[in-house]
């Protein structure tokens, strides 16, 4: 794995429809905003099998996965579609109703020496299925010192099976290409952006 040195356009879609087996749809996607940083921490099964005092065998298979994102910040427009805030006129509305599930993606700029040259690559990912919520947000007086402020979204993926009479589950996909704009075309279409 080469070295991460960059995070760029960070992507969402809605899921407009999904049923087991079959392939996902999502409704016109959009940029989010500016992209700060993602931590994703995969989630495993545990299930150790013992016979006379060993380990015989294992299973660690992804069983879900958690996304802590930090943007340059969000609309007004973007926090509806990820957060499933609800609009009337110019009003959004924080309910009680859980936020909608989203396909959300991103670049990551890799670089490695290659020959003492750098080279550099763009990693797409998509994550199929996820459901974000802003825990805490913080509001603070200007002072001498300028402390910037932007909120941290929590996600929390769930796997899609995509192909019928298979138990698979898949939780993302990723590809590297050599170009920006290469990523970008591919993300593009995962998000449905035109």
């Amino acid at each position: 794995m080469k070295p991460n040195v960059g995070m760029v356009y960070p992507v969402c879609a809605p899921v407009s429809a999904y049923t087991a087996g079959t392939s996902i749809t999502y409704s016109a996607g959009s940029v989010v905003s500016e992209a700060r940083s993602a931590s994703i921490s995969w989630e495993r099964s545990d299930g150790e099998f013992y016979g006379d005092d060993v380990l015989l065998d294992t299973d660690n298979g992804v069983t879900g996965y958690t996304i802590e994102f930090e943007p340059a910040g969000l609309t007004d427009t973007i926090r509806k579609t990820l957060l499933g805030e609800t609009q009337a006129s110019s009003e959004y509305s924080i309910t009680d109703a859980p936020a909608p599930y989203v396909g959300f993606g991103y670049i990551r700029v890799m670089r490695e020496l290659s020959s003492g040259s750098p080279i550099t690559t763009y990693e797409g990912w998509w994550y199929y299925r996820v459901q974000f919520s802003v825990t805490s947000e913080e509001t603070r007086t200007k002072e001498k010192n300028l402390e910037w402020r932007t909120p941290t979204l929590s996600g929390k993926g769930t796997g899609v099976q995509l192909t019928s009479g298979s138990s698979a589950m898949t939780f993302a996909v990723h590809e590297t290409f050599s170009s920006f704009s290469g990523a970008q075309t591919w993300l593009k279409s995962k998000a449905g952006i035109t």
